[in-house]
């Protein structure tokens, strides 16, 4: 077992409250104990893993799966198209703040039972949705659609840590955070055309029918991942009382992760990539219906472009950052390797975020062909994905013990920026165009990355050593 893997870092143990236990923060446990997730067959971690990202998935999917239909629900309802993306909006928002309580719960009871619960819930919400006959209800039911499909990515990310080894971890984590930007992806194609013949009602059965078989599979075939090596029956808790102090968990924990320099140093370029990803994904029907003139069913089609960027982000992202961590391993004397040796393959993902940005707003601008600015999607996706997930892996790596929490850090401030840029993704365009919109996105995401990434990179393991900034100047 990797050393890394033994130690947390005293930044680590200076966020959490009282309340951790010892079993909590001892870390990985002899190899040779089966019942250790981490000791399991590769068929097995990856048969369990893989509905861990059906959960992640389906959130995610559900976000956008309505917008080629945003016309059609604008009619139904009377209203305009800013009210619509508010819904969508309203949704990432719940998806952001959620998290926060969901890692640390799973962190308390386990992670298994925070997936049933939350797909449980999703699943009659979501036909709620369906049902819909009043725009206020409607808001209701998408923000719960929010929080209870946001526990799949939150929660994906301490399973994650509980199975894989490092060397394994980045293909796992690349799986994982595909989830986020494949479901914007695929789902408008699936919405586009169960729209156009079905109706948008029918959206949201089918949401449904996907949650239920979901809610199935983590019931049936789901294994619990946390693993507590030294609880006996003694420590588990008997009374009603005790019970209910030992439920307590600290939901602000992810956000007093992000007052370590490091996590918010890489989780703030991240967060306004996938912000200007979502403001792409946001009004691409409305831009190919205006400019190409495209149907509905044909604007869900466009979707697909973004996804197959992404999956070769992921696939690739994941196999850089193991690759990397491999060799520099065994180039170690001692065998170790230092956690932000994971961010070297970062760099590569720059470029192609940006110039996949400009390539799609210019080209849009000048009013190419419409295969040409699917170009600048492509790159733009591909490089959203690649650098999510090394980002993701360094930071799961980095805070082992709090592996949930870390991920819920990095997935509040993503789904803030997404919701704060799918608002203003209508009014950005009217005023400066396509051309200049995402001259602005591009000039960000460089200004952003080249700043933070190299300072994590060459000061992290300071920054991680050092008294966080609240303490030392009580100090």
């Amino acid at each position: 077992m990797e050393d890394e893997e033994r130690t947390t870092t005293g930044s680590n143990a200076s966020v959490e409250s009282k309340e951790i236990t010892h079993q909590e923060i001892k870390g990985d446990d002899p190899a040779a104990d089966p019942k250790n997730p981490k000791n399991w067959t590769s068929l097995r971690k990856w048969g369990n893993f893989s509905i861990v990202f059906l959960n992640a998935f389906s959130g995610y999917f559900t976000s956008s799966v309505y917008m080629p239909a945003t016309e059609d629900l604008r009619d139904y309802f009377n209203t305009n198209l800013t009210v619509i993306n508010a819904t969508i909006a309203l949704f990432v928002l719940a998806m952001a703040i959620a998290p926060l309580f969901w890692a640390p719960f799973s962190e308390k009871i386990g992670r298994k039972p925070v997936y049933v619960g939350a797909m449980a819930v999703y699943t009659v919400v979501t036909i709620v949705c369906a049902v819909s006959n009043s725009l206020a209800l409607f808001f209701v039911m998408r923000v719960l659609q929010g929080v209870f499909s946001s526990a799949g990515m939150t929660v994906g990310g301490g399973t994650a840590a509980d199975m894989f080894h490092p060397h394994e971890r980045g293909k796992a984590i690349s799986s994982l955070t595909l989830s986020t930007v494949l479901g914007p992806a695929i789902s408008p194609l699936l919405g586009g055309y169960v729209a156009q013949n079905l109706g948008w009602r029918w959206i949201f059965y089918i949401c449904a029918i996907i949650g239920g078989l979901i809610l199935l599979a983590n019931t049936v075939l789901m294994s619990e991942t946390l693993y507590r090596p030294t609880r006996t029956e003694e420590e588990k808790p008997m009374t009603i009382k005790e019970r209910i102090a030992y439920l307590k968990f600290d939901p602000l924990r992810g956000l007093r992760l992000l007052l370590h320099l490091d996590v918010f140093l890489m989780c703030l370029p991240t967060a306004i990539g996938f912000g200007w990803f979502y403001f792409l994904v946001t009004i691409l029907s409305p831009t190919y219906a205006d400019i190409y003139h495209f149907d509905t069913g044909s604007l869900g089609l466009l979707y697909l472009t973004g996804g197959v960027g992404n999956c070769l982000g992921a696939f690739s992202a994941g196999q850089a950052s193991d690759r990397v961590y491999i060799y520099l391993r065994n180039r170690s004397t001692d065998g170790k390797v230092k956690k932000e040796a994971r961010l070297i393959p970062l760099y590569a993902g720059i470029p192609l975020l940006v110039a996949g940005s400009l390539m799609y707003g210019w080209f849009l601008h000048a009013r190419l062909h419409w295969f040409a600015p699917l170009v600048g999607i492509f790159l733009m996706s591909l490089g959203t994905m690649y650098t999510l997930v090394i980002t993701a892996t360094y930071l799961v790596d980095t805070y082992l013990p709090f592996s949930a929490s870390v991920t819920a850090s990095a997935t509040f401030t993503r789904n803030i920026m997404a919701m704060v840029f799918s608002l203003a993704s209508v009014s950005i365009r009217a005023r400066l165009g396509d051309s200049w919109s995402y001259t602005l996105g591009a000039l960000m995401n460089l200004f952003l990355y080249c700043l933070c990434v190299p300072i994590v990179h060459i000061y992290g393991e300071r920054i991680r050593k050092a008294y966080p900034w609240w303490q030392r100047r009580k100090k």
